[in-house]
C-alpha cells in the first residue's frame, strides 16, 4: 500500500478545500437505523466535511488521516482538534482503552490491501455492539470502459453487496442496511464521456500530461515532476478541450436518463452499516 507521501502527493490538490459531503455520508447521517449519537471515530477523514457534519449532528467526533495537510485544514478551518495522523492499526495500539460507539470509514475499505486486519483493527475500536458505517465504489456500478481509478496503487479491492455481507458476516457483523446509489446524470455523462475514449488527448499532450488517472499510474519521481510543472499551451489547449467534450456529454445524459432509469443501472457509491454482535 502506499504510504502518507503517495495520498499527499495525488491528492494534495483537496487539502485546502472543504469538499462536499458525498453521499455515503449523507445516507449515514439520514440513516434511521443509525444510533444518532454517541463517540464516532471516522477513518481517513480528510479535510473534515464528515467529521464537521457528524459533530454538528450530536457525535462526539474522533478522526485518522495519512495526509497531514488535509489533517491541519480540518484542525484549523474547521475547529476540528482531534484529528491525528495515525492509520488504524496505529490508533489503535496507542489507545488501546478507547472505544466508540461508531466507526466510519467512507471510500476507504477498496484502499486496503489486508481487508480483514483492517477490520480487525475497527474492532478493536468498538464498543460491544457498536456500529460501523462504510461506503465504497460499487463494482457493480454501471462502466462504459476500464477506470484506472480501480486498479493499484489506487484501489487493491473490489466490492459489492454481496462481498460485503459475505465478509462483515464472517467477522461477527450483522448488516443493517445497504443502499446502492442509482445512477444519476452526472454519472450518465461520465460514462458517455468515458465510451467516447479515443486516447488523442495523452497523445497531443505528450509524455507529460497532467491527468490525475495517468499521473496515479506513473512512478512517484515522475508523478512529482509532472505535477510539480506548468502545464504547456498544448497541455492547456487539450484540458479545456476535453472539458468541452464532457460538457457536451451532459445534454447527451440527460436525454438518456430515463433510459437508465428504466434500466435500473448503478451509480458509484454503495452504502453499508452493521453491527458488532459479539
Amino acid at each position: 500500500m502506499p504510504d502518507a507521501s503517495w495520498y499527499e502527493q495525488m491528492y494534495g490538490g483537496r487539502d485546502e478545500t472543504l469538499m462536499p459531503l458525498e453521499p455515503g455520508h449523507k445516507y449515514f447521517l439520514r440513516d434511521s437505523l443509525a444510533p444518532g449519537s454517541g463517540a464516532l471515530l471516522d477513518i481517513g477523514c480528510g479535510t473534515g466535511n464528515f467529521l464537521r457534519a457528524a459533530r454538528d449532528a450530536g457525535y462526539t467526533v474522533t478522526g485518522t488521516e495519512l495526509d497531514r495537510n488535509a489533517a491541519q485544514f480540518a484542525k484549523t478551518q474547521l475547529g476540528l482538534l482531534r484529528v491525528l495522523g495515525l492509520t488504524i492499526s496505529e490508533f489503535a495500539e496507542k489507545y488501546p482503552e478507547e472505544k466508540f460507539d461508531v466507526v466510519t470509514f467512507f471510500e476507504v475499505l477498496e484502499h486496503q490491501a489486508a481487508p480483514l486486519q483492517f477490520l480487525r483493527n475497527v474492532r478493536a475500536c468498538l464498543r460491544p455492539q457498536g456500529y460501523i458505517a462504510l461506503s465504497v465504489p460499487n463494482r457493480e456500478r454501471w462502466l462504459t470502459g476500464p477506470d484506472v481509478l480501480d486498479y493499484p496503487p489506487n484501489h487493491f479491492l473490489r466490492w459489492n453487496a454481496a462481498a460485503l455481507r459475505h465478509v462483515l458476516g464472517s467477522n461477527d457483523f450483522e448488516v443493517l442496511a445497504i443502499r446502492e446509489q442509482p445512477a444519476g446524470i452526472v454519472h450518465t455523462a461520465q460514462m458517455i464521456n468515458m465510451s467516447l475514449r479515443t486516447g488523442l488527448s495523452a497523445k497531443a499532450s505528450g509524455n507529460g500530461s497532467a491527468s490525475f488517472r495517468e499521473v496515479m499510474q506513473m512512478a512517484p519521481e515522475a508523478a512529482s515532476a509532472v505535477l510539480h510543472s506548468e502545464p504547456s499551451p498544448r497541455q492547456r489547449a487539450m484540458q479545456l478541450l476535453g472539458r468541452l467534450k464532457y460538457t457536451a456529454c451532459l445534454p447527451v445524459a440527460v436525454a438518456a436518463y430515463p433510459y437508465i432509469r428504466l434500466r435500473g443501472y448503478k451509480g458509484t457509491y454503495l452504502y453499508l452499516l452493521a453491527r458488532l454482535i459479539k
